[in-house]
């Protein structure tokens, strides 16, 4: 049995390509043109949970654990906050078990926090603290809430905001199209074809360069992208035991895994049992306007421990 049991989120959490040489850095001025009266934030949550738990912003879900007790993270947001204003964070903690023991007074440990630092991750500052009931949890438990916060960033992404809405579409149809882009992607992985698999995610990879200000750090960002992705091939796990999932306000599509060992995590998985190390990519679709083909926007790797 392959269980997760630690998420390594820090240094490479979105990895959307656009297929450049492998020491290419990014000018950004040459790219597009920042606000110059808007400061280059840098956007994060900061969290402290039980059980398990589904973190979105923006109906994004960015992060996902199966596990239960105490958990803490860190997830990085810019690049979901396609613009500046209202943004939104959801949480949804509950536990798989059947008669567990959760302390009457886990609202009270439990901690999200959203924070701000400059381009350089340097001066930190907390911009809001999200309250948690003042009450006993519930049970059998089930905890579900979302909150809002303002961002003001010097961008505006396009991303899904143009794409088809995919609750419109026939279910059937939407499902044959998700899995048929799924199974490219991981022939791409598994075949070691890694620059093509970053071709395939061009936009997203452009839209995080911008997001994240990394016009000077990209170039070594992308050497240990590549490894990861290479160091992936002939290791995906079969694409099986899913469900379809929308979000993005309608708008992205990804698929999760619904067996017991990965619940909650992409369907695009690999383990490498030399290394003792599962890969899970968290990709999403959306169809831009006027077509009828998905196209990876964002993609999520993180790396963790698989235990068998």
């Amino acid at each position: 049995m392959i269980k997760k049991t630690v998420l390594i989120v820090l240094t490479i959490i979105m990895i959307s390509c656009k297929g450049p040489e492998k020491d290419k850095t990014f000018n950004l001025n040459d790219t597009m043109n920042y606000k110059s009266k808007i400061s280059k934030t840098q956007y994060y949550l900061n969290y402290n949970l039980f059980m398990s738990y589904e973190i979105y912003i923006n109906d994004v879900k960015i992060t996902n654990n199966i596990e239960s007790g105490p958990v803490s993270g860190l997830e990085y947001l810019n690049e979901y906050i396609l613009s500046s204003g209202k943004q939104t964070i959801r949480l949804i903690d509950r536990t798989y078990r059947e008669n567990p023991n959760i302390p009457d007074d886990s609202f009270q440990r439990m901690k999200m926090e959203i924070f701000t630092t400059d381009e350089n991750e340097e001066n930190q500052a907390m911009l809001k603290a999200l309250e948690f009931p003042k009450t006993s949890v519930p049970k059998p438990y089930y905890y579900e809430n979302t909150w809002e916060f303002e961002a003001e960033v010097p961008y505006t992404l396009e991303g899904w905001s143009n794409g088809e809405d995919l609750t419109k579409m026939d279910e059937k149809e939407l499902m044959k199209l998700t899995v048929a882009k799924f199974e490219q992607l991981r022939q791409l992985l598994n075949t070691g074809k890694v620059d093509e698999f970053i071709e395939e995610n061009a936009k997203g990879y452009e839209e995080f360069v911008i997001s994240n200000y990394y016009q000077k750090k990209w170039a070594e960002y992308d050497e240990n992208i590549r490894e990861g992705f290479a160091d992936q091939r002939g290791n995906l796990l079969p694409l099986e035991h899913y469900q379809m999932r929308i979000s993005g306000n309608g708008k992205l599509v990804s698929l999760e895994r619904i067996d017991k060992e990965f619940r909650g995590e992409s369907a695009l998985l690999a383990v490498d049992k030399e290394e003792n190390t599962l890969y899970t990519n968290r990709v999403y679709l959306f169809m831009p306007k006027g077509s009828h083909t998905l196209k990876p926007i964002r993609l999520i790797v993180d790396y963790g421990i698989a235990k068998f």
